[in-house]
């Protein structure tokens, strides 16, 4: 789901943050998943859609922590 479908729906409709939560359900057809996409109209608007976003990732779907590579190999020296 492209950033820019958030922001057409926060233009639209007069929105500062949107959230959207998009699911495909079975096997077929690919891709099939969740996702997860999120838009504020500045940089605070995009920190807190940011973080409403990653809340609902990881604290109600159920998905994985995102460890960057550099964070990872900081933490094996």
């Amino acid at each position: 789901m492209p950033v820019s479908a958030a922001k057409d729906i926060a233009d639209r409709y007069g929105y500062d943050q949107v959230v959207i939560i998009a699911r495909r359900v079975g096997d077929e057809p690919e891709p099939h998943g969740e996702h997860v996409t999120t838009y504020g109209r500045d940089k605070a608007h995009c920190g807190v859609a940011a973080r409403v976003g990653n809340f609902i990732k990881h604290k109600i779907m159920g998905w994985q922590e995102y460890e960057p590579a550099a964070q990872a190999q900081e933490g094996k020296a």
